[in-house]
């Protein structure tokens, strides 16, 4: 039996990767001529018939993703002489998310975002074909040596993903629990909102140098996640805009509901983060939030100086309607009531006035004396007319006694 040689066609060589779950290794493929990545399952999974349907199952839907940012699944099967199920896959030469980030450490948002830009177009497409990861983690993510970003082991995370007990077989999970979605921990189904969660988890150690969450367990993860959202990016690492790291931060929200709809709009809000733009609507806000947010604050509240509450915010000015302007108020009417210094001051200056005044004197009494004689001649001449003087001031006394002379010699 030679244990070099898989399905009498792959011919092993060197060792690229080992896990709970698996073993990866580089090999010729004998038919095709060509480099291929095969990857060998654990022994004790060989027994499990539920894991083997879903692999099989799953395994035929990866193989239909054919994208720049998938590494593509060629073949798959049992290896009679082993009785080990394999993989056979895309080979990539370069070094997995997990290697860059032992290597540097943390990357900068530019190499960060080129990263995560590559998976988020993997995982779109996947999702769009039905298919979701459910074990996105730098593991899984590879980068090659010309700069192509692909995302790897779709048909694996999706078998496993069945219920809690897989998930937690041979101590799998330990390696990748701080990636869970805590939905997806819980044992619950998930979706393509699960996938999102995980690249929020990788964007942020990416970024960081740390996990969000330094959980050794389901447990303890799931703890941690209840009570509070992880320290924010930028206050991490100070080159990381504020925008970026709100978009980060909503990836990581616990309801699946508060991410992102797709794996589409978080690569956009995430590139729109690193130019200062933040996602709509902000950073999470969930009841789940902050237990240990609050406690902070208390304790916070306790030891500080009561500050005054604030001042209600003023009600915005209202806008006033247009008054007509109004009228100007009318002069009063004053009858004139003159005492006799008065009308002593108008005699003189009626005198003064010079000969004018004479003649309109002789003008009314010639017109006195035409109504007297008219008034003898209709009186047939029987009457005696009263001659008086007629001596005023004024023009007004003048008329004044003329209209009695003429009242008296015509009655």
């Amino acid at each position: 039996m030679n244990e070099s040689v898989i399905a009498d066609r792959y011919e092993l060589g060197e060792r690229l990767g080992f896990g709970g779950m698996s073993t990866v290794q580089v090999a010729l493929d004998r038919r095709l001529e060509r480099q291929v990545a095969v990857k060998l399952l654990a022994e004790h999974l060989a027994d499990d018939d539920q894991f083997i349907t879903r692999f099989k199952r799953e395994a035929l839907s990866a193989a239909r993703l054919v994208h720049p940012n998938i590494v593509q699944v060629f073949d798959f099967g049992l290896d009679e002489a082993t009785e080990r199920y394999y993989i056979v896959m895309e080979y990539i030469r370069g070094r997995s998310g997990a290697e860059i980030l032992k290597d540097e450490t943390r990357l900068g948002v530019e190499d960060t975002l080129e990263l995560v830009d590559g998976v988020c177009r993997g995982l779109a497409h996947a999702h769009r074909m039905g298919v979701v990861h459910r074990d996105v983690k730098p593991g899984n993510i590879l980068r090659s040596d010309e700069g192509a970003v692909k995302l790897a082991d779709f048909g694996i995370a999706k078998a496993l993903s069945g219920s809690t007990s897989q998930i937690t077989q041979a101590g799998s999970v330990l390696g990748t629990a701080a990636y869970l979605a805590p939905e997806q921990a819980s044992g619950a189904d998930v979706g393509p909102a699960a996938d999102l969660y995980g690249i929020g988890v990788v964007t942020y150690q990416l970024l960081a140098g740390r996990l969000p969450y330094d959980a050794n367990s389901l447990t303890e993860l799931a703890l941690m996640q209840q009570r509070a959202y992880p320290v924010r990016l930028d206050e991490i690492a100070p080159e990381v805009p504020p925008a970026l790291a709100i978009a980060v931060q909503r990836a990581l929200s616990l309801e699946p509901g508060q991410r992102y709809s797709s794996a589409e709009a978080m690569r956009l809000a995430l590139h729109d983060g690193a130019r200062g733009v933040a996602p709509a609507g902000g950073a999470p806000d969930t009841a789940s939030t902050s237990l240990l947010a609050a406690e902070q604050t208390d304790a916070t509240r306790a030891i500080s100086s009561p500050s005054p509450s604030p001042s209600p915010s003023p009600e915005p000015p209202r806008r006033l309607r247009p008054q007509p302007a109004p009228s100007p108020p009318r002069a009063p009417v004053y009858e004139p009531v003159l005492d006799e210094p008065v009308r002593a001051r108008r005699r003189e200056e009626a005198q003064s006035r010079g000969p004018g005044r004479a003649i309109v004197y002789v003008l009314l009494a010639g017109l006195c004396a035409a109504v007297l004689a008219y008034a003898i001649g209709t009186s047939g001449g029987s009457n005696t007319v009263n001659i008086t003087d007629v001596d005023g001031s004024s023009t007004s006394e003048v008329v004044d006694q003329m209209d009695r002379l003429i009242d008296d010699n015509t009655r």
